[in-house]
Formats: C-alpha cells, structure tokens, sequence
C-alpha cells in the first residue's frame, strides 16, 4: 500500500512539471524566431551595435547620443561579436535560451547530490522550466539569462566544494557574471554568509578578498582601458540603485507572496528537518534579493529567478525524501502544482503569424518611406535598426527616468528634436490624446513632449504586433517634420 501511494504521488507531481513544462517549451520556436521586439530587448541590441561601430556607450552626457548601458560591459562585448553588426535577436535568445537550459542542468544536479535520487534529478529540472517566466523572460535577448547560468553555476561550484579551499573556484564565474549584470547576487553573498555562520573567518577573508581583488581589477580594466575617457561607473553601478521605487516595493512583495509564499514554507520547513545551511543561505537571501532589486522601475516578475532556482531545487527534494515516510507527500505535491498554476502568471503568449505580418508591414513601411542612415528616435530602436536607420539615442527610458531625477539633463535631446534632427519619431501612443501621466513620462520628459509637439505631426499609425504592447491599445504612431 505504501509503494502504491508512493508511486502515484510521484506520477503526479511529474505529470504536473511535464504539463507545465511542455506547455511553455513549445512556444520557444515562435518565442525564439519572432524578428520583433518582446520586451526591453531592442535597446541592449542598438548598445551592442552601438559599441560595435565605436560609439561610446558609456559616455556620461546625453548630447549628440545617449546609450542606456546598464548592462554588464561581458554581455555587450559577447553580444556585439554574435551580432557582427547585424541587428537580430535570435543570437542573444538563442544564449538565453541555452543559460535558462543550463540552470534547469543545475537544479537537477543540485538535487541529486541532496538525495542521491535520480527521480529529484529529473524532476527538478522540469519544475524550473515549468514556470513561466523561464519562456516569458528567461529566453529574451536579454542578459538575465547568461548571468543566472554563470551566477548558478558559481554558487554550485562552491556548493560542491564547500568542505575546503576548492570553494574559492567559485570565483571566477561569479565575478563573470556579475559583469554580464548586476543582478543576482545571491549565490556570492549566500556562500560568504555560509563561511561566517560557519565561523571559518580565513576562508570567508580568502573569498571575500579574491572576489573583491577580481572584481575590482575587472573594474578598473574597463573603466580606464576598455572604455578609457567614459563614464563607464556611472552606468554600471549608479544607474543600477538610482532608479528605486517604494510603490514598485511593494509590488515586489505583493509578487514574493502570490508566487512563493507557499513554496517557501514548505523550502523552510524541509531546511528545518534536513538542515543545510549554504542551502538556506541561497534561499533567503535570494528571496530577499529579488524583492528588493524588483523595487527599480523597469523591473520584473524575472528578478525573482534565483527564488525560483531555490524552490525548483528543493520543493522536488522534499517530495522525493518523503516518499517512503509519513505522511505521504500529498500535500507537497498539491504545493507544487499551486506554485506552477501561480507561476504561469505574467507570462506573455507567444508571437503568432499575424504578429509576424504586422512586424514586416512596419519594416516595409519604414524601408520604402526614409532614406538609409535617416537618424531616428525610438523607446524601441531595434525595429528601426533592422529597418537601416540610425538611432542615436537607444536609452529613452533610463534618460527620461533620471532625468525626472535630475541625475541627467535632457535639454540637448529636447533642443535637437525641436531643430527636426530626426527624420522620424516612432511612440506607442498619440501625444495629442494620452492622457495617463504614467505612460506620458515613462520615457519622456516635459521638454521632448513639448519639443515633439512644436516640430513633429502625424504623419500616420500602425497596428504594433502583440508581443511588443504595453498595453492593449499601443499601436505605432509615426512622427515626421512639419
């Protein structure tokens, strides 16, 4: 009878992962080939350009261009050498897609050395895929994805060797990753806590020192080599804290609760019985991590990943361990499949054909209607990218956001705009009849609307496919000289 109990609770959390998962997986085809834009992705495609054809991404002021560069100059270097000039983003999801694959690898290993159990081994990894912001973000032409692998892997790394001196190979991969993004930190924070929970201060100094000797070193090498004469400080570490929202917070928590406050119960709960600390490191610290950096606006639902990483890893551990015990693990089963119902949500549909015929019809249009080189604005450049024209200003939305600030002046955009430099202005929304102050500012400023306003008109407006819309009612408006 207990075998028989066994045996359905784990068919049926498989059968929940495998749902789950099969359904995301089988959208990355459309995800993965869909020549458009699906989120923030065309901007660190016009910076890989950018730095590719010599431009100063990192340069501090915003005169005659502005690159946002927020990411990791590692991703930029990577990304532009992909590209090799050509403006598409299947090279960059094609490297997200193998890093989100590569941690579901992890999660799997990491189970197994928990329990010695291939059915953790599997099952783990079909969890972490079955979330939905693993399709709907993790696969993007974004940096998230590279940066989590090389994160993971570091923390697993030091997981492995955690005994010993072993741990600080550890160190190279992290410092790599934070350099594709500052972001997810947990695992190089989670591991120095581990050292001092441990009270092996040596080896906590060791690490701590080889990461910060790393880390600076790196640091020093492209701000004054790489990027000699540019601000690349600026863009690496101010614009990451400078951008800090109570309201985002607070949705940040309210996200934290929706998706992970069960899941996170029961993780405690089975750290209490099968005490690991290393382990309980990673998931507070990660789950904290998450809320906070979720607090920048522009965020989203995906800075929570290395929660997700946690509780792919443990929620199957605790299934598995609790097999051939009392109670059954019915109850974590249930568990799972209320965290993978949650976790489908904010996740996107994939691009469909007519997605597909409204991106060629705006790059037909664009391509028919401006010369070659025509120097254009956009939140979104790499739609004009693609469609041969020049886009000195790829960071929109980082200039308008500090701007607001006043941690950058938008004066020289705004002067520019009025004198009619660009040959088209591409929004999302009529400026004569927006009326939400939200949408208004989010990547403009007073000035660039005024400035829009008295140089530019209509000229006409077209349907923006699906996987591009903010919200329902966003269609291309095409802005030209009066």
């Amino acid at each position: 009878m207990r075998t028989n109990a066994s045996t359905v609770c784990v068919l049926v959390a498989f059968l929940i992962a495998a749902y789950f998962s099969a359904q995301n997986l089988r959208t990355w085809p459309a995800r993965l080939s869909y020549p458009g834009e699906e989120s923030y992705e065309s901007v660190a495609l016009a910076e890989m350009i950018h730095l590719r054809q010599g431009v100063p991404i990192y340069d501090s002021a915003a005169a005659e261009h502005y690159d946002a560069a927020t990411y990791g100059p590692l991703y930029y270097i990577v990304g532009g050498r992909l590209l090799n000039g050509h403006p598409s983003y299947s090279p960059l999801r094609l490297l997200s897609a193998v890093g989100m694959l590569g941690c579901a690898v992890g999660c799997g290993l990491l189970a197994f050395w928990l329990t010695d159990s291939y059915l953790a081994a599997l099952l783990s990894p079909m969890v972490f895929l079955a979330f939905g912001m693993v399709t709907g973000r993790g696969i993007q032409a974004l940096s998230d994805g590279v940066t989590l692998l090389l994160m993971f892997s570091g923390f697993l790394v030091a997981y492995r060797f955690q005994a010993g001196r072993a741990l600080l190979l550890a160190v190279p991969l992290l410092v790599a990753g934070v350099y594709c993004k500052l972001q997810y930190l947990a695992g190089p924070l989670a591991i120095l806590v581990f050292l001092l929970w441990e009270k092996r201060y040596q080896l906590a100094a060791q690490f701590a020192g080889l990461l910060a000797f790393c880390g600076l070193g790196l640091f020093a090498l492209f701000q004054w080599i790489v990027f000699s004469g540019q601000a690349f400080w600026r863009h690496f570490l101010l614009s990451q804290v400078s951008l800090f929202s109570w309201h985002r917070f607070g949705h940040g928590l309210f996200i934290l609760a929706f998706l992970f406050f069960l899941p996170l119960l029961f993780s405690i709960e089975y750290l209490q019985v099968y005490p690991n600390k290393l382990l309980t490191c990673y998931l507070l610290i990660g789950v904290g991590l998450g809320a906070l950096t979720y607090s920048k606006d522009g965020s989203g639902v995906h800075y929570f990943f290395e929660s997700v990483l946690a509780v792919s890893t443990i929620l199957p551990v605790a299934i598995v361990r609790q097999l051939n015990a009392r109670p059954y693990p019915a109850h974590l089963v249930l568990v799972l499949g209320v965290m993978l119902f949650a976790g489908q949500w904010l996740t996107n549909p994939p691009p469909r054909p007519i997605d597909f015929a409204k991106h060629n019809a705006m790059q037909s249009f664009l391509r028919q209607s401006f010369a070659p080189h025509a120097e254009s604005l956009s939140p979104s450049p790499g739609e004009l990218l693609q469609a041969g024209l020049e886009t000195p200003f790829s960071g929109l939305f980082q200039l308008a956001q500090l701007a607001h600030r006043g941690m950058l002046s938008d004066r020289e955009l705004a002067a520019q705009i009025r004198a009619g430099r660009f040959s088209v202005i591409v929004l999302s929304f009529d400026l004569a009849k927006e009326r939400d102050p939200y949408w208004l500012n989010f990547y403009l400023t007073p000035s660039t609307i005024d400035a829009i306003n008295r140089s530019y008109s209509i000229a006409t407006s077209l349907d923006m496919p699906a996987p591009e819309k903010q919200r329902p009612e966003d269609r291309y408006y095409i802005y030209v000289r009066r």
